[in-house]
């Protein structure tokens, strides 16, 4: 059964791997639960994903990891309220790459990437550009020319702006050239529904949310959006196989803490990331939502954000 809103992933009594001490000014840490921030609704990538590592970061620290929800604002919300968070280690947030873009296309983002610093990276993978049946479109060539016959009529959503799926649609609208209407949601899950009644006939989705849909028949895959054919979908082309030159988007994931956070405290938490990611479960779990685990240092994730950022100042997005 899906979980709703706040959620705790708690371990029994008994553990099978002790928690490592590391000294701090309350003790050794960490001896209570640790909240993990998802800045999106329940049910989507930043959702699913959190909920796959957590369970394994909670057997190498030994305590609870809490899932906390607080979607909205495209992300800023709960990220805001990660970044204002006391820097002991008992709260942490899983965004996605919106954590770097949205801090170079709002005005007044209310934090910065040098709120926080890195625990580590977690996942990386495409998405997928799918279409309700009732536009008629079989392919990613038909959908841009359906574009330009009815230039900005046809919709597509996003989690809110800045959320992979609206840089997707804005990538798209600058490589083929065609003028498409983002309409912001709250999150992933928040526009499914709209999906799925061809309110809003087109969307780059994680092929973790859509797989069921398109086996369905409900949903009609076009594309992916890495620069290979995604794991599980190699009958779809890639953007850039369907005619679309130098497009490539591929959402990451991470795990954050405030930037004050000691580096002992961060250290263990790495570490604990570590050991979630070398989970053969977890990887297989990484694979079937068609994305690959990015194990490595906290230096090599804090490289990744602040590319990030720099690959997507430059790029205009319309609201």
């Amino acid at each position: 059964m899906r979980l709703q809103g706040l959620s705790a992933i708690v371990l029994g009594a008994a553990l099978s791997l002790p928690a490592l001490a590391v000294a701090s000014s309350s003790g050794t840490y960490p001896d209570r639960a640790i909240t993990m921030i998802v800045p999106y609704p329940a049910g989507g990538p930043n959702d699913t994903i959190a909920r796959t590592v957590a369970p394994e970061m909670a057997q190498a620290l030994g305590v609870s990891v809490v899932i906390d929800n607080r979607p909205g604002a495209a992300g800023n919300i709960g990220t805001s309220a990660a970044a204002r968070a006391a820097p002991d280690g008992y709260t942490i947030a899983l965004p996605g790459a919106a954590l770097s873009i949205n801090t170079v296309i709002f005005d007044n983002t209310p934090y910065q990437l040098s709120d926080f610093r890195p625990v580590g990276m977690v996942a990386q993978g495409p998405i997928v550009a799918v279409a309700h049946p009732s536009l008629g479109v079989k392919n990613l060539e038909e959908l841009l020319e359906l574009a330009r016959q009815r230039p900005g009529e046809i919709a597509f959503p996003s989690g809110g702006r800045g959320t992979s799926p609206h840089l997707a649609g804005e990538l798209l609208k600058i490589r083929a050239d065609v003028d498409l209407l983002h309409v912001p949601y709250k999150g992933t899950g928040e526009f499914i529904p709209d999906l799925l009644s061809g309110r809003v006939p087109f969307a780059f989705v994680s092929p973790l949310i859509v797989r069921q849909h398109v086996d369905a028949g409900s949903l009609v895959p076009l594309a992916t959006t890495g620069k290979a054919r995604l794991r599980g979908w190699t009958d779809i082309p890639t953007v850039s196989e369907a005619g679309v030159k130098d497009y490539e988007v591929a959402p990451w994931y991470a795990v954050v803490a405030p930037a004050a956070t000691p580096d002992a405290v961060v250290e263990k938490l790495h570490a604990a990331l570590q050991q979630a990611l070398g989970s053969s479960s977890v990887q297989a779990k990484l694979v079937s939502l068609g994305m690959d685990a990015l194990p490595g240092s906290t230096e090599e994730a804090q490289a990744i954000l602040d590319r990030e950022t720099a690959t997507w100042a430059g790029v205009p997005l319309e609201d």
